[in-house]
């Protein structure tokens, strides 16, 4: 009864944050309210109380699921023997697409990553599900370990090809690249797709300085 009670819980949980993601989508973190996603979730505004403590949170929670697949995929086909190169421009242009489709939540999920949130003098939400929010600071590092868990597979991958250096170190390199994808992002002014892929190429070109092996490259990705 304790397991059905725990899918239970966490089935209503993911539902609460797949319909606050829907209407962020579509509307935006501050116009949409604690009653919009109660009733979209098919939830009382209590039990979004339970869940959830703000709306930033049902957004890392989505978001946090949606890179877990992206990395489950990336496993399976390098498992499957494909090229690293390959799953890295696959990896890379699925976030530069949801990137630029999401772009009015980009600056919410990269202030929880990178830590920028409301100082100890900034005025607090008069409701726990008002935005913006304060986290706690695990609450972005949970985000920043999935996205640097997403990209760690890869790398080790080419360092296994004999394309990264063997005394990198691959977890301190995975949270660079995390942080200059979500710099470049939050920067903005990327019309597309591609101009993403071509702003993160050039930043990975200066992080990726000194650990490739000579004559290796990595992309950043290819649309």
């Amino acid at each position: 009864m304790k397991v059905d009670r725990q899918e239970q819980d966490e089935a209503r949980r993911d539902r609460i944050a797949r319909a606050a993601f829907e209407l962020f989508a579509r509307s935006g973190l501050e116009a949409t309210s604690a009653q919009d996603i109660a009733r979209a979730a098919f939830v009382s505004r209590t039990n979004l109380y339970r869940y959830f403590p703000s709306k930033i949170h049902m957004l890392l929670a989505h978001f946090d699921k949606a890179v877990q697949a992206s990395r489950d995929d990336a496993l399976e086909r390098l498992h499957a023997g494909a090229n690293p190169q390959q799953v890295w421009d696959k990896v890379m242009a699925r976030m530069a697409d949801l990137g630029v489709r999401y772009r009015h939540l980009v600056g919410a999920v990269g202030q929880a990553v990178l830590g920028a949130g409301p100082g100890p003098g900034d005025e607090q939400p008069k409701s726990p599900l008002s935005f913006p929010a304060r986290l706690a600071p695990a609450d972005g590092l949970k985000t920043a370990l999935t996205l640097g868990a997403l990209v760690e597979p890869v790398l080790l991958a080419m360092q296994a090809q004999g394309r990264l250096r063997p005394d990198v170190n691959i977890a301190g390199l995975s949270a660079l690249l995390v942080d200059a994808c979500l710099l470049a992002l939050l920067h903005g002014g990327h019309r597309d797709q591609r101009e993403v892929l071509r702003d993160w190429q050039d930043r990975f070109s200066l992080l990726m300085y000194g650990a490739l092996v000579p004559g290796a490259v990595i992309e950043g990705g290819r649309d």
